[in-house]
């Protein structure tokens, strides 16, 4: 008896002994170049950015007094086509942005000579708010540079509609001085059609510096004011 359960202990214990070394064995982990791709740090693709800025208005009348903020952001969703093993790639996308302009002069347009212009208010005229709110929607086209470390930038480009131009007024009557009113001009025509930007972005993971410069003016050629807008802020890489 004592035989028998000696023998069967030893045979379990090999056993066992057999088995713990098949679990033991390193499990198989793939290539070198699998390796590799599973080690190499995971950096934020930015299919999805939020840029807040404040935009300089370049080509202003002289006469006319720019305040000195106007808040805007432009929001883009994008598909990110990326060179495999290379820290590069490409962005293709859609977005919309949006700009203010707040200023002591309101815009006016004249149909006998088919001009849009700014009118500077007289000194007895009281105001307490004059803002162009300007919006668009355009495909933006990127070159993108990111490290392994997180720092990254990207240089682009946008073509777009020009969808809203509109300017909202809340003061004094400007026909009837002893009454307030607060409305919204809508009517501003000989608007340009379309617009096209350059911006870059320079930062590290998900927070970026951004600079915008738009090519194209507001108002088609002699109808209109020529401004256009320079922005500068903070972009968000949002996943």
């Amino acid at each position: 008896m004592t035989r028998k359960f000696f023998a069967i202990t030893l045979i379990s214990l090999l056993l066992w002994q057999g088995v713990n070394a098949q679990t033991s064995q390193t499990p198989y982990t793939g290539t070198a170049a699998d390796q590799e791709k599973n080690e190499k740090p995971v950096v934020f693709r930015d299919r999805f950015i939020l840029d807040m800025y404040h935009s300089f208005w370049m080509g202003m009348p002289t006469e006319v007094n720019h305040k000195k903020f106007d808040p805007g952001f432009n929001v883009s969703a994008i598909w990110d086509f990326k060179i495999k093993n290379k820290p590069i790639a490409f962005g293709l996308g859609v977005g919309t942005s949006y700009y203010t302009q707040y200023s002591d002069a309101v815009m006016k347009y004249n149909a006998a000579d088919d001009l849009v212009r700014y009118q500077i208010l007289s000194d007895d005229i009281a105001y307490n708010r004059i803002k162009m709110n300007y919006l668009n929607v355009n495909i933006p086209i990127e070159f993108r540079y990111r490290n392994a470390n997180g720092f990254k930038f990207t240089v682009g480009a946008r073509v777009g509609l020009n969808c809203h131009l509109s300017q909202k007024y809340k003061g004094d009557d400007l026909s009837t001085p002893s009454d307030t009113v607060a409305m919204t001009n809508l009517y501003l025509p000989n608007k340009m059609k379309y617009n096209a930007d350059v911006y870059a972005r320079i930062g590290w993971k998900f927070i970026n510096a951004y600079y915008c410069f738009q090519l194209t003016p507001l108002f088609t050629t002699g109808k209109g004011p020529k401004i256009y807008p320079m922005s500068v802020g903070i972009s968000l890489s949002i996943f």
